[in-house]
């Protein structure tokens, strides 16, 4: 097999087989006062521990078990749970019920079992086929084939509820069926199972969502082993998750609550960006690219200069390519003088073939193997030397990348895109002790902070374009859908992936207009410029050009006119995002989200709202026609034929080439 013919890196999560179940059986009561109730349990093993329900806001509770000798090893939470919530707790023999100002929680304890009584809501304790075969996984352990103890509980989910959150997830928001990893990893595309981002954030269209405080590979199965339940697995040394009640837009407020909120994007990361895409680059080309740009009057924004602007295998050393760009600081200021802000391409792998690789490696800065020895990898498909992956837990590490980074802004750069951040190995041994199944899915996070930290330092914003993330990540205000292919395809998968991360307390995601790999034709890229150009983020970006003007003037004339629309819009846009940085709603509405007791809305799951007012529903095939759920209210079309649309309903609709797939709803305010 030639080199460049091998799959890159993807670390994939550790095996998590769950056997031969261990419930609990029974449980006591040690103490009930307003800051919770605190039990004493034993399984049906014999094993013995704490279980604990806290109050940690007014619709939401806080569930923690712990079995006693299980040794704790290095890990961080990433949810800040509030300590002034208060609860009542009434009791009796046998059983005791726990009132929040918006929950209520009814637990028995011999055998034990929990209820949701205002959302009929149960456990699922002992569920088994006719054989005796337990088929969902009740609340307890299980211990795995190295020793270690995975935790799981399970509840009875109704025939027509469905699941959404979980991160980006390629295949559909509504999760129903499926069995979800979180665990983040380069998805290698965007119509498989993989996912860069990652959040174990479960909402119900039942009224309840689940977040779990963990950076392990939690598993969820819903209703994919048993269609009458769904089952949380989670490989962690305590089971530690939060059980929320509200609507879904509720439930998306208090996950905002429980792990910060959204960063706000400055203003002109609302307009257009343009990439000059993945390939060999110059400042001679950058300096066309903007001139040709102001010569044809093209709303932009930024230009994002990617990956070539650093030598070829050395691209995460944050340094110039000065024979290609002999004088950076000029080329911004000239850029500046022309209205652009500038992005440009990182990652945290560090070549072994970088002149700073030596270095790095003699003061430790790398993760390493058990055996302790650095580890590297082929993290570029054979395309690249081999890399090793920076240890963000190492606060040398840490220190010298942050002055890279912060070099390389000084210079007028604007934002950087971080890219990569998956490839952390379950088995690798950090500075601060932790292992790779534990730092795998917080490593985007310590790796877009500490970006953040030093462009608010420097620019005066915490923005990054990032591509993997988890619990938290809202926080660094931009990410991207990844790798997709130039397809109609991909194109609805990155759309739905795209709502399923707005169900997951991200609102600003963004995607390649056109799609990364390969080169679309003009429908297609149309098209999907007119879906970018309506996205929370718009960014032109791939492997081939992206430049409207570049394919042909049908294309042209018609993107043109999305990318105008964009900029008029931008007043709306920016209100509206504001408006979700202080809610923890998404800028972009899927369906469901507010209407999840309308059926029609969960298979409306190619369109949504962007903001209060506008609906969009991207064309995802060739021809012109799609069909639309038009919600309840009246609906204005933006151009195209047809008079106003009365909702709810479903409608097949045309929309010609020049233009948008846009509806405003009647009596609303939009520019």
């Amino acid at each position: 097999m030639h080199p460049r013919d091998r799959a890159p890196w993807v670390a994939p999560p550790p095996p998590l087989v769950p056997a031969a179940p261990d419930p609990l059986a029974g449980a006591s009561v040690a103490a009930a006062d307003k800051d919770g109730v605190t039990l004493d349990v034993r399984t049906a093993a014999g094993r013995t521990g704490i279980l604990r329900l806290r109050p940690a806001t007014g619709n939401c509770l806080r569930i923690t078990l712990r079995l006693d000798g299980v040794p704790m090893a290095p890990r961080v939470s990433v949810v800040t749970a509030p300590t002034d919530t208060r609860c009542t707790v009434e009791q009796s023999p046998d059983a005791f019920t726990l009132h929040l100002e918006s929950l209520c929680l009814e637990a028995r304890l011999t055998p034990f079992a929990m209820e949701l009584t205002d959302r009929h809501l149960r456990q699922a304790t002992d569920v088994s086929d006719p054989s005796g075969r337990r088929t969902v996984l009740p609340l307890g352990v299980t211990e795995l084939a190295d020793g270690r103890l995975a935790y799981h509980d399970s509840w009875f989910a109704e025939p027509d509820e469905h699941f959404y959150g979980l991160g980006e997830r390629f295949t559909g928001p509504d999760l129903r069926g499926q069995r979800v990893d979180c665990w983040v990893e380069d998805a290698q595309g965007s119509t498989g199972t993989r996912s860069y981002k990652a959040v174990p954030f479960l909402l119900s269209s039942r009224g309840y969502a689940i977040l779990v405080d963990t950076t392990t590979a939690a598993s969820f199965d819903l209703a994919h082993s048993n269609t009458g339940a769904w089952s949380l697995t989670v490989p962690d040394e305590e089971l530690d998750y939060y059980l929320i009640t509200g609507t879904p837009a509720e439930c998306l407020r208090t996950y905002h609550d429980l792990t910060g909120p959204a960063l706000l994007p400055p203003d002109w990361a609302f307009g257009p960006w343009i990439s000059g895409g993945f390939r060999p680059d110059s400042a001679a080309e950058v300096r066309e690219r903007a001139r040709r740009i102001r010569e044809l009057d093209f709303p932009c924004d930024v230009l994002h200069i990617d990956t070539y602007w650093q030598r070829p295998g050395c691209w995460s050393d944050m340094e110039w390519d000065t024979e290609a760009f002999p004088d950076p600081r000029g080329l911004m200021t000239h850029l500046a003088g022309q209205g652009f802000h500038v992005s440009l391409w990182m990652n945290p792998y560090i070549s072994v073939d970088s002149p700073y690789f030596a270095e790095a490696d003699r003061n430790g800065w790398f993760l390493h193997s058990p055996s302790g020895t650095t580890w590297t990898g082929q993290l570029w498909g054979g395309a690249h030397p081999d890399s090793a992956v920076l240890d963000l837990t190492h606060p040398g590490a840490v220190d010298w990348f942050q002055e890279r980074v912060r070099q390389v802004l000084a210079t007028g750069v604007s934002v950087l895109k971080t890219d990569f951040g998956e490839a952390v190995p379950a088995e690798a041994v950090a500075y601060d002790g932790m292992t790779g199944d534990r730092l795998h899915n917080l490593y985007p996070l310590l790796f877009n902070d500490l970006v953040a930290e030093v462009t608010q330092e420097t620019a005066g914003h915490g923005l990054t374009w990032g591509r993997s993330t988890w619990t938290g990540g809202q926080r660094h205000g931009a990410k991207w859908t990844g790798d997709s292919n130039a397809s109609w395809q991909d194109l609805a998968s990155t759309l739905r992936a795209g709502l399923s991360l707005s169900f997951s307390g991200h609102p600003f995601w963004s995607h390649d207009i056109g799609g990364f790999h390969g080169a679309p034709d003009p429908e297609l890229f149309v098209r999907w410029a007119q879906f970018g150009l309506l996205s929370p983020l718009s960014r032109f970006h791939g492997m081939t050009s992206r430049l409207p003007w570049d394919f042909g003037e049908e294309a042209y004339t018609a993107v043109l006119h999305a990318a105008r629309l964009r900029t008029s819009l931008l007043p709306y846009v920016r209100r509206a995002a504001a408006d979700a940085v202080r809610s923890g709603e998404p800028l972009a509405r899927p369906m469901a989200l507010d209407h999840a007791d309308r059926p029609d809305a969960h298979a409306a799951d190619l369109q949504y709202l962007l903001g209060p007012d506008l609906l969009v529903a991207p064309l995802y095939a060739p021809g012109g026609r799609r069909q639309v759920w038009f919600p309840p209210g009246e609906w204005l079309p933006y151009a195209g034929s047809g008079g106003p649309i009365t909702g709810p309903a479903w409608r097949r609709v045309r929309i010609p080439l020049t233009a948008a797939p846009l509806w405003l709803r009647a009596g609303a305010h939009v520019p």
